[in-house]
């Protein structure tokens, strides 16, 4: 790995008393050697990974006239070893340096007045290169009764304020070539990251000798003695769950006390390795993440990590390109997927169950085969009674179809064709009561479903609602036609709303992370299925899931490591898996439904039209049986009074 030295050398031309000896046109020629040996030497001891300079990027801020401290400064630097060397000049705007990306490693900032720290370190600020989280060494010349241990102080407080924690201050006296290296302990037993109150003496270089007073600390160690962690957390079931309570007296009014959620156990086992004491805070509104403006503003939680109020946002973040720009996530931990899930498909209507068993052509077969074959039976039947019944067939016909049912039936066959053709008719209705009976019981133990909604193009026809959180619209920002159309018609809602619409309204599509999707559906339907999710072959993206944490947040690299311990490990997975056993034991219930009334509705329903039919033609006999005795009393009785009449008038 390289590592980039950052070498800013600037030059005040004014007072010749006051110079830095490193800077000076002239001067004691051996003592700036000297001077430049142990800033080199102490500078590649405390470089980051303690590697040697070969190899690394050395960035020297030169004056715009020629020195002949400066190229003994350069004779230095380059004696036996190879660099790249680029010079800038710090009193005039940098240029486009977008040509070079890689974050520094390392800076070292040779001062010549004591307020040159802050404009330095603003040339820096603009530059590609620029990484807080690097190590920082300033180079400075006390003058007069300055005192070395002040002028460290002041230095690593003005480099704090830039979020510089990794500082180092050579000192020289001024009289002599040997030079003093300074640092301090952010966290401490007596400090959490605040102001810088002392400072010790790291080593000591004279005659190219270098004497180590103390070790190089451990700015962040892994006991951080109690020092806040502050959070800020997103309800995001099964993420983040709802907190158990609100903690009173607390430094902020808005701090909750959270127990479960993949993710709140994880901050948890962050802060228990860290030794940190974990402060929580919440938002009063309902999935606050806020929204982050072209020009660095923000709302939500992102206003409040973009203020550094707080260290860490979580709660299902997913990273854009607009957040990396102006956070810092840790690694990812797991993967999610952002997928369309909508109401599932309601039951298909019981009615038609006797029906909807065989298709249509075997119903047409079938009974095209019951009439043809009854008819032949009666035709058969009434040859062989001579003629002598009914030529109507509707007894044999129902004769016939109680053959097919596997009812009794009377017929007395005398042919042997006519009997073959009977077996015949018995085998065909054997065998087509059992092929009834078979798929009604398979059928009626499997519910049926109406056409479920499982592609974008289904979803558009459907003519239903849809959409989700803003953040997902920008998805369908593209040419094509139907991601113009779900764009435009695309409904911005939180995603409790949408899923609680999909579930329990069945009037709403939602764009939405699976595993909420899944969690969600489990405690609204308590164990039966309310949503469908489009599968994984259709998902709009995968997305990985971060903690969020402030810019340039000094703890990122140590929390990193305990995140990929904790993945390792197979925490996170079960802290998650646990989220659903957990909900399914307790609140599930089961999702096969007994047997009732409703599967077996069309056969009621059949029999309820067969005996309203019956009755139907038994009124209608009686009417016509009534009309008809009607008619033959009247008929008779008119027949009577002629007769009578007739009689009378022979006689008179």
């Amino acid at each position: 790995m390289r590592i980039l030295l950052m070498l800013l050398l600037t030059h005040f031309a004014t007072s010749a008393v006051t110079e830095n000896p490193l800077l000076m046109t002239t001067g004691n020629s051996d003592q700036i050697a000297k001077t430049a040996e142990c800033v080199l030497k102490l500078s590649a001891k405390y470089f980051v990974e303690r590697k040697a300079l070969s190899g690394s990027i050395v960035i020297i801020n030169v004056n715009s006239y020629s020195s002949t401290t400066q190229g003994l400064l350069l004779k230095t630097i380059h004696s036996s070893i190879k660099y790249s060397v680029m010079a800038k000049d710090s009193f005039y705007p940098h240029a486009n340096a977008s040509h070079f990306p890689e974050k520094a490693k390392n800076y070292m900032l040779i001062l010549e007045e004591r307020t040159e720290l802050k404009r330095n370190i603003f040339q820096l600020n603009k530059l590609p290169s620029w990484n807080p989280l690097a190590k920082a060494v300033v180079f400075y010349q006390i003058k007069g009764n300055e005192s070395a241990q002040r002028i460290a102080i002041e230095f690593i407080n003005e480099l704090r304020e830039h979020k510089f924690f990794r500082s180092i201050i050579f000192i020289n006296n001024g009289t002599e070539s040997g030079v003093t290296s300074y640092t301090w302990r952010p966290y401490s037993e007596n400090n959490c990251g605040g102001k810088c109150d002392s400072v010790y003496v790291l080593d000591r270089c004279k005659n190219n000798f270098v004497e180590q007073i103390e070790p190089q600390p451990e700015w962040f160690p892994s006991n951080m003695n109690g020092c806040p962690l502050t959070t800020y957390a997103i309800v995001s079931e099964p993420y983040v769950m709802p907190p158990i309570r609100k903690i009173p007296n607390a430094k902020f009014d808005d701090v909750y006390e959270f127990q479960k959620g993949g993710e709140t156990n994880l901050v948890k086992t962050i802060a228990e390795f860290s030794n940190m004491t974990l402060i929580v805070r919440l938002s009063a509104i309902e999935e606050n993440w806020g929204i982050i403006y072209a020009n660095g503003t923000a709302t939500g939680a992102y206003g409040v990590l973009r203020n550094d109020s707080v260290d860490i946002v979580f709660g299902n973040i997913e990273v854009t390109k607009q957040i990396r720009k102006w956070f810092h996530p840790t690694i990812s931990y797991t993967q999610d997927e952002i997928t369309w899930c909508l109401p599932k498909a309601g039951q298909a209507s019981a009615w038609d169950n006797l029906v909807i068993i065989f298709q249509w052509t075997i119903w047409v077969a079938t009974f095209t085969s019951l009439i043809l074959m009854g008819l032949l039976f009666h035709y058969m039947y009434y040859r062989e009674k001579n003629k002598k019944i009914t030529k109507w067939p509707t007894n044999s016909l129902l004769m016939t179809f109680s053959m097919l049912l596997g009812w009794g039936s009377h017929f007395e066959p005398k042919t042997a064709t006519f009997r073959i053709l009977i077996f015949g008719w018995l085998c065909f209705s054997i065998n087509m009561g059992i092929s009834y009976e078979s798929f009604l019981r398979s059928f009626l133990m499997h519910p049926r479903f109406e056409k479920q909604i499982a592609t974008e193009s289904d979803l558009i026809q459907s003519g239903i609602r849809f959409g989700g959180r803003e953040i997902y619209r920008t998805y369908f920002e593209s040419n094509d036609a139907s991601s113009s159309y779900l764009h435009t018609e695309y409904s911005s809602t939180t995603f409790s709303e949408g899923i609680r619409r999909a579930a329990l309204n069945r009037d709403f599509a939602v764009v939405s992370s699976r595993r909420q999707a899944e969690y969600q559906d489990q405690k609204l339907g308590k164990g039966a299925s309310l949503i469908y999710c489009f599968p994984e072959s259709d998902n709009l993206y995968k997305y990985s899931v971060v903690l969020l944490a402030r810019k340039w947040f000094p703890m990122l690299e140590r929390f990193n490591g305990i995140i990929r311990s904790v993945s390792e490990n197979g925490l996170i997975n079960k802290w998650n898996d646990e989220m659903f056993i957990h909900r399914v034991s307790l609140e599930g219930a089961s999702t096969i439904v007994p047997l009732s009334i409703q599967h077996l509705l069309g056969a009621f329903m059949f029999i309820g039209f067969m005996y309203g039919t019956s009755a139907f033609i038994f009124l209608v006999e009686v009417f016509v049986g009534f009309v008809q005795r009607r008619a033959f009393l009247s008929a008779f009785f008119c027949g009577k009074k002629k007769r009578f009449s007739a009689v009378f008038k022979v006689k008179v």
